[in-house]
């Protein structure tokens, strides 16, 4: 046989990497935010499925719901902080009000680490910052998502929520139902539920507790479509730096 048709079919192994399109674009880190977020909605509808008359696991749903949001919203700033750093996407359009340790920069300056070992030493400082934020009222929820997306998250989840929920018809709506669930959690958490100087609670119903999980929920992942959504049409900065330096020259 002759040697040159000996592995004929073998194809040669590609010189230059291929270029990630689609879903590969995408970090795998990414996708835990909502899985986390996943994993906790579960745990609360099994905990409200197996108490059905108790008016207190309904209160303590309410709690907890609000914690998972709390959670989400933490760990998807977090995760886009590091796409940003990573030039993986656009920097949110309030992303230099964002404040980090000036320490960290001057870890940063001093130092020879790699740009994997600086992206370690970021997370974990970024997790001690956020962990300290509240993100649950609405002007939180968008003061903090004006830090990693360039865009208005209100109006861009707003149609699929109208979809999904007729009642919350506009964004002063949506903004109003999720700031009112955080005051009656807030209720909940520090005064047990008690209406003022009395001994009664306020009522609260198996219905109320669920409509508000299904609506929390669909909240979350229109958010993180939204987001998603951004990271896949990312082109980064198309324009060549001589360029735009000459024409500033101009």
């Amino acid at each position: 046989m002759n040697k040159k048709h000996i592995n004929s079919f073998k194809r040669p192994t590609p010189s230059i990497k291929p270029k990630k399109t689609g879903l590969d674009l995408i970090d795998s880190n990414f996708n835990v935010p909502l899985k986390s977020f996943h994993d906790n909605v579960h745990k609360i509808r099994v905990l409200l499925s197996q108490n059905p008359e108790d008016k207190n696991i309904y209160r303590y749903s309410i709690v907890l719901i609000c914690g998972a949001l709390d959670k989400y919203m933490h760990d998807i700033v977090k995760v886009m902080i590091l796409q940003i750093f990573k030039g993986n996407t656009s920097p949110g359009k309030n992303f230099d009000e964002f404040l980090i340790p000036i320490s960290l920069l001057d870890k940063f300056d001093k130092s020879s680490y790699d740009i994997e070992e600086k992206e370690k030493i970021l997370n974990e400082s970024l997790y001690e910052i956020i962990s300290g934020f509240t993100i649950l009222k609405s002007y939180a929820i968008e003061r903090n998502m004006n830090y990693i997306i360039n865009f208005n998250i209100w109006k861009a989840i707003l149609p699929r929520m109208m979809m999904r929920f007729k009642e919350l018809n506009s964004v002063s709506q949506l903004k109003k139902f999720i700031d009112n669930l955080v005051e009656r959690r807030n209720i909940i958490a520090h005064e047990l539920d008690f209406m003022p100087n009395s001994q009664d609670k306020y009522d609260i119903t198996y219905k109320y507790v669920e409509n508000v999980i299904d609506v929390i929920q669909y909240f979350v992942e229109s958010i993180n479509y939204q987001i998603r959504d951004s990271l896949l049409n990312y082109k980064g900065d198309t324009e060549p730096k001589g360029d735009s330096e000459s024409k500033k020259g101009d």
